[in-house]
């Protein structure tokens, strides 16, 4: 652990229910990734910081979404976890937010980004980075965000909520033929094909950080989803070193104020490599 007051270069948001009491498809790849943070050394490498969440606040589900919504999460029985899955990307952008952090990974237990005011689908319940924003606002930060999705799923729930605030930029990187979704000025859809490789994914990444670049956030999210591995269950066929380098490319671009939040994806072993390699990059001295 770093020493009080130093400046972490990542603090990694991890909780132990997010892998007891997630969703199915997503949790059993939970422990595993942690797991391979140790023994990779990186929880006791010098500037990395772990640390556990509480829930998110009950008012900021309900500021974010419609009592409807919330009432139908709860019936899923993942309203809890959902709710400790937000707290993890609430104190990771508040640590960032302060200063006291370059960048952080929050590891979640389920996913925020198809969960929209109101309605949800895709394992995903309550909108954790909209309910990071709402907390941020409250505090006098966060008055200017960029949102990188590159979940291969599109963020549309994200977008139903924040994409008519001009001082979000919601830039998705997603499987399919057309340009999806509008809403507002500050809204970038890349769409890709469903097949597409690490250099198509690289070449969107570029882009996408140009674009974030231009807009001048304070802080940025990145909605991390290895769902987009070959391996895995979504549309794009990337290899494992993709998401090394796309965390060195976002480095570089952006040294601090970054703030990764676990989205989509479900095997264990393409979870260890990614996440693994993504944490170990915040970790480095220099990209």
């Amino acid at each position: 652990m770093p020493a009080e007051g130093k400046r972490c270069k990542v603090i990694v948001v991890y909780h132990p229910d997010f892998a007891a009491q997630g969703y199915p498809a997503l949790r059993e790849r939970i422990a595993p990734a942690f797991e391979e943070l140790r023994t990779r050394g990186l929880l006791d490498k010098e500037g990395v910081s772990l640390m556990e969440p509480r829930p998110a606040e009950e008012e900021l589900a309900e500021e974010v979404h419609t009592e409807g919504h919330i009432q139908g999460v709860k019936r899923s029985g993942y309203y809890q976890v959902a709710l400790l899955s937000a707290g993890s990307v609430i104190l990771g952008a508040e640590e960032v937010a302060s200063g006291k952090a370059d960048a952080a990974f929050c590891f979640t237990g389920t996913a925020g980004h198809h969960a929209s005011r109101d309605g949800f689908w895709g394992f995903c319940y309550l909108n954790d980075v909209a309910m990071a924003l709402v907390r941020l606002r409250r505090e006098g930060r966060g008055r200017r965000v960029a949102i990188l999705d590159i979940d291969p799923h599109f963020g549309d729930g994200t977008r139903d909520i924040l994409g008519e605030d001009p001082k979000v930029l919601h830039v998705n990187l997603h499987s399919g033929y057309v340009m999806r979704g509008s809403g507002g000025s500050n809204n970038l859809d890349l769409a890709l094909f469903h097949d597409a490789g690490d250099a198509q994914f690289l070449h969107a990444v570029d882009r996408a950080l140009e674009a974030v670049g231009r807009f001048r956030p304070e802080l940025l999210f990145v909605v991390f989803g290895h769902d987009s591995h070959r391996d895995d269950y979504g549309a794009f066929e990337l290899s494992d070193g993709v998401y090394r380098e796309f965390a060195l490319r976002v480095k570089r671009s952006f040294p601090s104020g970054v703030v990764y939040v676990l989205s989509g994806g479900a095997r264990p072993h393409v979870a260890r490599r990614a996440i693994g390699d993504v944490v170990e990059v915040l970790a480095a001295t220099s990209p």
